[in-house]
Parts: C-alpha cells; sequence; structure tokens
C-alpha cells in the first residue's frame, strides 16, 4: 500500500503556456505591489498554487504564488518590491494595463487540502499571497466545521499588508482567527517578534493540525526547528519556500 499525501483534485489540474495580458497594478505598500492578469481561458489551479511568469521584455522567470482564488476572471499576485529587483523594476516603472506577459502553471504541492481537522497557517511577508487564494477558497466553498487560525509575520512594520482582506475573511468564514506579528524591535506594532513567539498550545491541538507554512528559508527551517523543540508532530506539514527575487527554491509538502 502506498500514501500519498496529495488531494485526487491535483491529477485533474494541468501545467499549460499562457500569454495573457495585464490589468492592473497596486502599490500596497513600500515594499510591496499586488499585480492582476486576465484570467486565461481553461487556466485552472489549485488555492496555494504557483505560477512561473516570465518578466515582460526578458527571458527572466519568477515564481509566485496566485492570490486570487480559482475561477475568478483575473489572476493576482503579491510581490516584494526591491530595489533593483527584475519584476519590482517592470512593475514600478514599465507595467501597463493591457500588455502581454506569459506565464507557465500551474505548479507545486503546496495547495489545501480536504479540511478534516483543525487547521495552523503561517506566512512570512509575500508567502501570505497563497493563503489569501486559500482563504477565499474556503469562504467561498461554506461554514468550516474545523478552527483556522492563521499567523502572518513580517520583519517591518511597513511590510504589512493586506489585513483588511483578513478582517474580512474573519467576518466570513465561522471558525477563522489570525495574529499578525512584526519582528522589528523597533516596531511600533503591538505584537512583536517572529512567528513561533505567537503559537500557542491551543494552535497545535496536540497534533491534530494541519500546519501549512509559506515564506523565506530561514522562516521554514526556524519553524521545523522549534516545533521539534516542542516534541509536536503534527498530523502534517505542508510547506514552500521562496527566495526574495520570487524564484522559487522548494515546493514541498
Amino acid at each position: 500500500v502506498v500514501s500519498i499525501a496529495a488531494s485526487s483534485t491535483a491529477c485533474r489540474i494541468k501545467s499549460q503556456a499562457i500569454t495573457t495580458h495585464l490589468t492592473a497594478v497596486q502599490r500596497l505598500s513600500n515594499t510591496s505591489i499586488a499585480f492582476t492578469l486576465r484570467a486565461p481561458s481553461g487556466l485552472a489551479f489549485l488555492p496555494g498554487q504557483y505560477a512561473n511568469v516570465t518578466v515582460p521584455g526578458t527571458e527572466e522567470l519568477r515564481s509566485y504564488s496566485f492570490s486570487s482564488i480559482p475561477g475568478s476572471n483575473v489572476v493576482s499576485f503579491l510581490v516584494r518590491d526591491i530595489p533593483r529587483g527584475v519584476m519590482s523594476s517592470f512593475l514600478r516603472d514599465k507595467a501597463a494595463a493591457g500588455m502581454p506577459v506569459a506565464l507557465a502553471g500551474p505548479s507545486g504541492s503546496f495547495y489545501l487540502r480536504d479540511i478534516t481537522r483543525p487547521i495552523l497557517f503561517l506566512a512570512g511577508g509575500t508567502g501570505l499571497a497563497p493563503f489569501l487564494s486559500m482563504l477565499g477558497k474556503i469562504a467561498e466553498t461554506g461554514p468550516c466545521a474545523h478552527p483556522i487560525h492563521l499567523i502572518y509575520g513580517v520583519t517591518n512594520d511597513e511590510d504589512l499588508v493586506a489585513v483588511d482582506q483578513l478582517e474580512a475573511f474573519a467576518a466570513c468564514i465561522p471558525n477563522f482567527t489570525f495574529d499578525c506579528c512584526v519582528a522589528a524591535e523597533t516596531s511600533a506594532y503591538p505584537r512583536k517578534g517572529y512567528v513561533t513567539a505567537h503559537i500557542q498550545s491551543a494552535h497545535l491541538h496536540a497534533g491534530n493540525v494541519d500546519i501549512y507554512l509559506c515564506g523565506p528559508p530561514p522562516m521554514v527551517e526556524a519553524v521545523r526547528a522549534w516545533l521539534d523543540q516542542q516534541g509536536v508532530r503534527p498530523a502534517s506539514f505542508h510547506y514552500e519556500k521562496f527566495a526574495p527575487s520570487g524564484v522559487a527554491l522548494k515546493k514541498a509538502a
């Protein structure tokens, strides 16, 4: 008997190369930019998956998780604004509605499985994107019988974005709660420190919990080490690492 930690819905998702068009670019903060593309006909993805986006005018690829829900008329992405970043520079200086953008996807084994037990979401920086997609899908599906808690951690106050969306999800998804935290000691935010400082025993349900984690490699490794130190082995642990440039380093489950 071989047990594979994957949903049967993944078998119906096909990766494809598509050219679509830019519809909007929105600056969320000094460090974050969101952009949307017209949803190509036939594109299907699971909430949490990502696409490889070609930076217009170059041959550079960047991997970004969908922040929109499957079935929308647009697909959206959340990007960290890096001063000399190839995609960041394009979005800041050249992007205009109607420009063609090539993407390939979806890809990745990081996606929302069937909810059969409590869930703990852990997001670092723009690693919030796949959770916005997951929460959108949960809100669309209907009431959830199990508690879902999200801890969203950033480095500086200005990195904290989309909190209004999280508040809207908390208002419409029964049993969904969230906390935000800022790591910088100089932060004015009331909840400081890394995400591990804000994981409570109640969030772990004595190990009867599915943990989803998306963030930079140091965060992923820190959470894994913290769980080992606590002697907690969750029912399932799905994680995704990404580099600051948006290039996928490791997609894992």
